[in-house]
């Protein structure tokens, strides 16, 4: 693949040109906002941990702190996914420019400011970690790890992950919400928005980071019905479908003007995850989608960003390359995690169709396509090529595809890092 810089360059004034070629180095908050602002930054920003969709499970994080040499305290949980919440020690010692806020869809316990109470030490897979003060795990007879606040999900031995104690009736009758008498949440608990506001304004005042607010909105993907009975909903019922994902935006609306009052003047980014792809594609086909979604999130995207600065990043798994021209028209900023081993997401592939137009945050590292028996140069050599194509000219934050698992070897992340390192000057 072959890219033009000086057509990059085209989007950045000169001013902007003689400081960033000739000036001093930018802080991790310029650093973001260039890339926000298709600007070319110094370096390519490390967004390795800066929003729930990627980073580390904890046990991965805990030898990420050995790595880095940081002071060995119990890494703190986010239990949905079983994510590590990156601390500020290990974001500077990884050279990262940014950190997550908060997580209040997902996380049950405060990740910044006053989270006193909230966290408690809790021993998983033979090590200490603090999780939040509402979960609560067992072992069994058999010796399996039992999330018992969580419906009583086992963990079987040797899994880092919990199955689900049934599985889902695919022939069960899904229940036809009434619009009329669908209302979904519109709010933010006056707490909720207080402790962010405190959380984010110490960290905008203290560090040079820049910070990203989690999940915190109401989702239009799964507020009408479930995963599955969205999709049977688009089918079977489109027009109720469509009415019940109007109220949703107009929720989504209103609680996207609460977080502006609150952390607007601190917070670059806020992240929405709606999961549109599979491995081979879109999951409900590109027609469907354009049919029923569309519509509703150009209103929602436009919306939000007629209300805030704070940048749209949108999650969404698999292969969504031939809805992202879509996507990009409905007013999505950023997308995340970029997953290269989908079909038609390869970096180059992306980067030379969109790559002016939206930011990429992910795509360093793939666990689906890098094998556990990789060595180190192997996965230095993949994760430098990601980099240097992804960040060639602008718009990209580094981090790996979602989450990256338990098993990942301490020199996969070795290689990883360091291939960043040396890959994400311009």
């Amino acid at each position: 693949m072959s890219l033009n810089i000086q057509e990059w360059f085209g989007m950045i004034d000169l001013y902007t040109k003689h400081e960033l070629l000739g000036g001093n180095a930018m802080n991790s908050r310029e650093r973001v906002h260039a890339v926000l602002n298709h600007q070319l930054p110094d370096r390519v920003p490390n967004g390795l941990g800066g929003c729930e969709t990627a980073g580390l499970h904890v046990i991965a994080y805990d030898n990420l702190q050995e790595l880095m040499g940081v002071e060995q305290k119990p890494a703190r949980v986010d239990t949905f996914m079983m994510n590590a919440v990156f601390e500020e020690p290990v974001i500077r010692a990884m050279d990262g420019d940014l950190i997550l806020l908060a997580s209040p869809n997902m996380c049950k316990s405060d990740l910044r400011g006053d989270a006193a109470g909230q966290w408690k030490e809790q021993k998983l897979w033979g090590k200490t970690f603090s999780i939040p003060v509402q979960d609560y795990f067992s072992i069994n007879s058999d010796g399996y790890l039992v999330w018992d606040s969580c419906g009583g999900v086992i963990c079987p031995k040797g899994s880092y992950y919990f199955d689900q104690n049934e599985a889902v009736d695919l022939m069960a009758e899904i229940e036809v919400p009434d619009p009329e008498q669908f209302h979904p949440r519109d709010t933010i608990e006056e707490k909720t928005l207080r402790n962010l506001e405190n959380a984010a304004k110490k960290l905008y005042e203290e560090t040079d980071l820049s910070l990203c607010l989690g999940e915190s909105i109401t989702d239009l993907q799964v507020a009408p019905g479930g995963m599955i009975g969205s999709m049977v909903l688009m089918m079977e019922e489109p027009d109720v479908m469509r009415a019940l994902l109007s109220k949703c935006v107009e929720a989504g609306l209103k609680q996207i003007e609460l977080l502006e009052q609150a952390v607007g003047k601190y917070v670059d980014i806020l992240s929405v995850a709606h999961d549109f792809g599979d491995n081979n594609g879109v999951t409900i086909g590109e027609e469907l989608w354009r049919d029923i979604y569309k519509p509703f999130y150009k209103q929602f995207f436009q919306g939000w960003r007629s209300i805030t600065n704070m940048k749209i990043n949108l999650h969404s798994c698999g292969s969504i390359a031939s809805i992202l021209g879509d996507l990009i028209e409905c007013g999505v900023q950023i997308v995340n995690p970029v997953q290269t081993s989908a079909a038609g997401m390869s970096a180059e592939a992306l980067k030379q169709r969109f790559g002016k137009d939206v930011v990429f945050w992910g795509g360093g590292y793939d666990a689906q396509l890098i094998d556990i028996s990789s060595s180190y140069g192997d996965v230095y050599r993949n994760v430098y090529k990601n980099v240097k194509i992804l960040g060639a000219g602008g718009n990209y934050i580094f981090a790996g595809v979602h989450n990256l698992p338990a098993n990942m070897p301490e020199h996969h992340l070795k290689a990883m890092l360091d291939a960043y390192r040396d890959a994400r000057d311009y």
